[in-house]
């Protein structure tokens, strides 16, 4: 996978977190307000592990 695709992953992972707690504040997100909060805590987790790892191998030479 070359940068400009893990970037784009990085910036729709980003982009889902936004829309998860986004809809988390909406009227019709009372019932899974919970939920969608808890959904967006593990996609954030997800993306900034994947973050991290990108920076681990570019720091240390290799690319994925």
């Amino acid at each position: 996978m070359n940068s400009f695709d893990r970037q784009q992953m990085l910036s729709a992972l980003i982009l889902v977190v936004i829309v998860l707690f986004v809809s988390a504040g909406a009227p019709f997100g009372v019932r899974w307000r919970r939920e969608l909060r808890l959904a967006a805590i593990v996609v954030f987790f997800i993306g900034l592990a994947a973050a991290l790892i990108d920076i681990f191998f570019w720091w240390i030479g290799r690319d994925l």
